[in-house]
């Protein structure tokens, strides 16, 4: 687990400390290699090929990786790293490496042969990797603020916050002529060259992209066995490895299928934690007991006091990389279980979104047929009946289940942009994909639209942040493409294939929830005890000049009087907190 950070410059040497890593658990900023042309510097822990032709910063884990080196023709391996077969792989048979791999990664790996640098970043996006072009050359890193003093956001960005709560992630590499910083869309490698233009693939869905035709799975047993068994495969190969590791148990079906799995796999070895605030009038610790007495885990239940809690989420807002309000439980619950000695943790996250325990699978083929109406007829029921819902569709460019599917988790609509004198919203474009099933498209809206701009983003920048890296094996990429190409007849809603394929493992009677976080009382502390820390954010956001004063009061009066919720005000909060942020950093002179 480290930063992965470096700048490569084509019109001259580049300088060994143009940038500062973050502070991560066990990362040290005292190793840094400059390559031998002077036109590319790596600032976080580099390894080099045997051969030396290739140096590589890597940030993550592939699973499989002992596997992958079976298949090398190489032997003189110093240790049993996942660097290393990668650095290896890659002087051995190139970017082709990557379609062997399983695991969450970003990388970055400079060829001193061709002076050209490999940029890739795992299917799922579960690892982050951020791009600034600058003057002749082009910085990377696994931190948005690692790229620079500046934390601007521009003005779309900016306006996709207010609207969609997140930053969304392009569609497609944004080259020398894009501004600011963007991410690398997640499933693609590019090379940036010298002197030819820079080289993007799509590896996955892989090239050429063939038709994601349903799976031929004849009937239900066969799709519950196939699921079952590439489920146990994938959390099999998560949980190798010599870290304390333990579930991250909570109320939810996923969670709850992932311990199960876990102790029949390695029975008698497997600790779950759960995490819970204390004075909550309901016992969040109910079904996760029931569950670990079933499968015979070594069940730990925390609880946090308020002030302790407090505490962690102030910290928690200053290790936000992006503008979000959704990595509170996040951090608090890593925090906690992290203080416990556990390094690393198993998450259910990605269930919900795979499976049909998303409003989206539920509400999206109810919507979709009204797109055969006149569009004026459209908004005019849609406000008749839910002028909530209508608000959300306003500026839609086209209806259909990507972005319908974006419209449902909308948080300010047009007309409150315009009011907060924020740029008109471009709704964001889906990575490219051939799915040709109604079920499979709304899950990769889901997985594309909300999973990994926001809740990957923070899962994994919160989490580190606290000292505990999540493992999420729902998001293993051949469960998703299960997922994506299984038949949709044995799907059902409320994660109704995966329950069924699992029944054996759980309790009777354990209930089919969507993953549960921390139950944290954010609208009581942003009026109480965090009442002081929010003014003080919004102040700077007003400074900043981003958006209306008038706007900016408006939506903490409407906050206070409980007409908005409290994610789109901490929204606000977490902007003001960026700026402000920005300015404490220059003011140091860091």
């Amino acid at each position: 687990m480290s930063c992965l950070i470096g700048e490569i410059l084509w019109r001259c040497q580049v300088q060994p400390l143009p940038l500062s890593p973050l502070p991560q658990p066990g990362f040290t900023a005292d190793r840094s290699w400059l390559s031998h042309d002077g036109f590319c510097w790596f600032g976080s822990q580099p390894i080099t090929s045997h051969c030396g032709r290739f140096t590589l910063v890597f940030n993550g884990e592939i699973y499989n990786h002992l596997e992958v080196r079976g298949g090398l023709r190489f032997h003189a391996w110093r240790g049993y790293n996942d660097s290393e077969t990668l650095v290896e792989g890659l002087a051995q048979r190139g970017l082709a490496l990557v379609l062997e791999l399983r695991g969450m990664f970003s990388f970055a790996a400079y060829d001193r042969q061709k002076q050209q640098l490999l940029l890739g970043r795992d299917r799922l996006g579960i690892k982050p990797l951020y791009l600034r072009w600058i003057e002749g050359g082009l910085r990377f890193a696994s931190e948005r603020r690692a790229l620079g003093d500046d934390q601007s956001l521009s003005g779309q960005q900016i306006s996709q916050v207010l609207g969609f709560g997140r930053l969304h992630t392009p569609a497609g590499f944004c080259g020398p002529d894009g501004d600011g910083i963007h991410s690398l869309p997640a499933g693609l490698v590019v090379r940036i060259n010298r002197e030819r233009r820079h080289d993007p693939v799509r590896y996955w869905p892989p090239q050429p992209r063939p038709d994601w035709t349903p799976l031929p799975i004849r009937n239900g047993r066969w799709a519950r066995q196939f699921l079952r068994q590439q489920l146990e495969e994938a959390v099999q190969l998560q949980l190798q490895g010599d870290l304390p590791l333990a579930c991250c148990l909570s109320s939810g079906l996923g969670s709850g299928i992932l311990t199960a799995l876990a102790c029949r796999l390695q029975p008698g070895r497997i600790v779950n934690i759960t995490v819970s605030l204390a004075g909550t009038t309901t016992d969040e610790g109910a079904l996760p007991r029931q569950l670990a007495r079933h499968c015979g885990s070594d069940h730990h239940e925390l609880q946090l006091d308020h002030e302790q809690a407090l505490a962690w989420l102030e910290q928690a807002l200053h290790a936000l990389d992006t503008p979000s309000a959704n990595g509170l439980h996040t951090y608090l619950f890593s925090k906690a279980v992290a203080e416990q000695g556990i390094q690393v943790g198993l998450s259910g996250l990605g269930a919900g979104a795979l499976f049909g325990g998303c409003s989206s699978h539920r509400l999206v083929p109810w919507l979709l047929p009204l797109r055969r109406l006149p569009p004026a007829l459209r908004h005019g029921l849609l406000a008749l009946f839910n002028p909530v819902l209508a608000a959300r569709f306003q500026g839609m460019p086209r209806w259909d289940r990507w972005h319908l599917a974006l419209a449902l988790r909308r948080c300010f609509a047009d007309s409150e942009l315009a009011s907060a004198g924020a740029v008109p919203l471009l709704w964001p474009d889906q990575p490219s994909q051939r799915i040709t099933q109604g079920w499979g498209q709304i899950t990769w809206a889901e997985l594309f639209g909300t999973t990994e701009p926001l809740l990957l983003c923070d899962s994994d920048s919160l989490s580190l942040a606290a000292g505990l890296e999540l493992r999420m094996p729902f998001l293993d990429h051949r469960i998703v493409e299960i997922a994506l190409r299984m038949p949709q007849r044995y799907h059902h809603l409320r994660n109704g294939l995966l329950r069924s394929a699992c029944q054996d493992l759980l309790p009777a009677g354990y209930p089919d929830r969507a993953q549960q976080g921390l139950s944290l009382p954010m609208r009581d502390w942003m009026l109480g005890p965090l009442r002081a820390l929010c003014r003080s954010r919004l102040y700077e956001l007003q400074a900043s000049g981003w958006l209306d004063t008038c706007w900016i009061k408006l939506q903490w009066q409407k906050f206070e009087e409980g007409q908005l919720n409290w994610s789109q005000a901490w929204d606000l909060v977490v902007m003001g907190g960026l700026k402000e942020r920005a300015y404490m950093k220059k003011a140091s002179g860091q």
